[in-house]
C-alpha cells in the first residue's frame, strides 16, 4: 500500500469461513474509477459472527488506521456491529462511519438518530452511493445534501435524502472475481445471475424493494462460470439468485452455460428454487448444470397463513417437486419458519409433519425475524404482530401465535427436525 494512499476499511460479519459478495461488488464498482484505483487503498475484512471478537476487529482496525469505514449490516450481525462502532469512535473519532446493508436501508434513520457513533446510512444498494462518498471525503467533490440515497447527520440534526434509482445495467458492476477483488475458494463461492424476485412474500426483505428483476449479462456470467471451473481447488459452488428456476429460458440459459465450462464435475449447491414450477423437464436441467442440492419451501403448509403473508402455495405441486427431485439424486432442503401470523401451534406441528412425509434430504427450521423494508414489519398492527424492534428482531407474537405457544412450536420443531436430521446424515 503507498503511503500516500486513502485508507478505507469495508467490514462484515459473517457466517465462519465465508466472505462478503456485497462487500466485493462496492470495492470493485470503486476501483473502476481511475482516481480512486490510483489514490485509494480499500481493503475488506471478514470477521466471523459465531466467533469473532469485537475487541479482535477493533485491534484491526486501529492497526491498518483508516481513514473511512463502511458496515455491511444483516439482523444477525447488528449488534456487534454496533458495539464496533461506539468503540471505534472512542478511539478515532475523526473516521467517518458508514453503514448499510438489508438491516439499515429501510431504517437508517433510526439507526443514526440512536447511535451517534454512526456518521451515514445508506437506503439501498451501495455501490453507486459508496463511490460518491469516497469523492465526497477524499477529493472534496460535492456535498452531502446531494449524495442520493444515504441519510447523514449534520449537527444534531438527521438529514434523509432522496432515494436513489437502482443501477439499471448491472454489468456496469465490475466482477470482484474476474477483477481479482475476491479468490474463488471451495464450497465458498457465490455467484449472481440477477436482483431482485418475481414474488411478494410478507416476511422476506427483498420482497419489498424494486419491482421488476435486473440481470447481469449472460457474458459476464459465463466468464465467472469459467474461472471458477478452470480452478482445480474448488469442488463446489453457489448462485445467490432468489430463485434460481426464474424461468425455463433463463434455466436454460444458465444450465448451457454451466454443462458446457463443467469439465472436472464441480457441484453446484444450495440454490433457491420455487418448487412449484419443478418438473421433469426442470430437474433434467437441474442436473446437467451439476446441480447437487437446492433449498426451497414451503416456510408453512397451511394455506391461509400462505395467503395472508402473499406466498403462493400449491401443497399437490410442492409435494410432487420433493419427491421428483430426491428420486433423481438431488438432495432437497425444505424450510419452515415458526412464527407466521396465521399459524399456531398445532398448524405448525402439521407443517413438520408435511414436511418429513416428504422425505427431503434435510429440514431447515428457523423462528421469524420481522425484518425491516418487508411487509410484516411494514404492517405489524395489521398482522397482530410484536416483536423485538432490536436486531434480530425475532417474534413475539401475533393474533394467531401467542408468545407461549411460539416457544413451545419452537422447541417442539427443533426437536423434530434435528432427530430427522441426524437420521438421515
Amino acid at each position: 500500500m503507498p503511503s500516500n494512499s486513502s485508507r478505507i476499511l469495508l467490514i462484515s460479519f459473517n457466517v465462519a469461513g465465508h466472505d462478503s459478495l456485497a462487500l466485493g461488488y462496492i470495492k470493485a464498482y470503486a476501483l473502476k474509477e481511475p482516481t480512486v484505483s490510483r489514490r485509494t487503498f480499500i481493503e475488506i475484512l471478514n470477521f466471523s459472527n459465531e466467533e469473532g471478537d469485537v475487541r479482535q476487529a477493533l485491534y484491526y482496525i486501529t492497526e491498518f488506521k483508516p481513514q473511512l469505514i463502511g458496515f455491511s449490516c444483516y439482523c444477525w450481525s447488528m449488534q456487534k456491529i454496533l458495539e464496533l462502532a461506539r468503540s471505534v469512535k472512542q478511539i478515532i473519532p475523526e473516521v467517518p462511519l458508514v453503514v448499510g446493508g438489508p438491516e439499515v436501508g429501510p431504517v437508517s434513520d433510526k439507526y443514526l438518530e440512536q447511535n451517534p457513533a454512526l456518521d451515514v446510512g445508506v437506503h439501498d444498494e451501495g455501490e453507486a452511493v459508496f463511490l460518491e462518498l469516497i469523492k465526497y471525503y477524499f477529493a472534496g467533490k460535492g456535498k452531502l445534501e446531494n449524495i442520493a440515497g444515504i441519510s447523514f447527520r449534520k449537527g444534531k440534526k438527521i438529514v434523509r435524502n432522496e432515494d436513489r434509482s437502482p443501477i439499471k445495467d448491472l454489468d456496469e458492476i465490475p466482477s470482484p472475481y474476474l477483477t481479482g477483488v475476491l479468490t474463488p475458494r471451495d464450497g465458498v463461492t457465490y455467484l449472481q445471475s440477477f436482483r431482485g424476485c418475481p414474488f411478494r412474500c410478507g416476511f422476506c426483505y427483498e420482497a419489498g424493494r424494486h419491482k421488476g428483476l435486473r440481470f447481469f449479462s449472460y457474458e459476464r456470467v459465463q466468464a465467472e462460470v469459467e474461472l471458477i471451473m478452470a480452478d482445480s481447488g474448488i469442488r463446489s459452488f453457489h448462485f445467490v439468485d432468489s430463485v434460481f428456476n426464474l424461468n425455463s429460458k433463463h434455466l436454460k440459459k444458465l444450465t448451457d452455460i454451466l454443462c458446457t465450462a463443467n469439465r472436472d464435475n464441480k457441484q453446484l449447491r444450495t440454490i433457491e428454487v420455487f418448487a412449484e414450477k419443478i418438473d421433469e423437464k426442470t430437474v433434467e436441467y437441474l442436473i446437467q448444470a451439476g446441480v447437487q442440492s437446492i433449498e426451497t419451501g414451503p416456510q408453512t403448509a397451511i394455506p391461509e397463513t400462505q395467503q395472508r403473508i402473499g406466498r403462493y402455495f400449491d401443497p399437490e405441486k410442492f409435494s410432487r417437486a420433493v419427491r421428483l427431485m430426491g428420486d433423481r439424486g438431488i438432495e432437497v432442503w425444505c424450510d419452515l419458519i415458526v412464527g407466521l401470523p396465521g399459524d399456531s401451534f398445532f398448524r405448525c406441528a402439521y407443517s413438520v409433519a408435511f414436511i418429513m412425509n416428504l422425505r427431503p434430504a434435510r429440514v431447515v427450521m428457523s423462528i421469524l425475524h420481522v425484518l425491516p423494508g418487508t411487509q410484516l414489519f411494514e404492517q405489524a398492527e395489521k398482522f397482530g404482530l410484536s416483536f423485538d424492534s432490536q436486531p434480530p428482531h425475532y417474534v413475539v407474537g401475533s393474533d394467531t401465535f401467542p408468545f407461549k405457544q411460539i416457544y413451545e412450536a419452537v422447541l417442539f420443531s427443533s426437536a423434530v427436525t434435528k432427530e430427522y436430521n441426524l437420521a438421515l446424515s
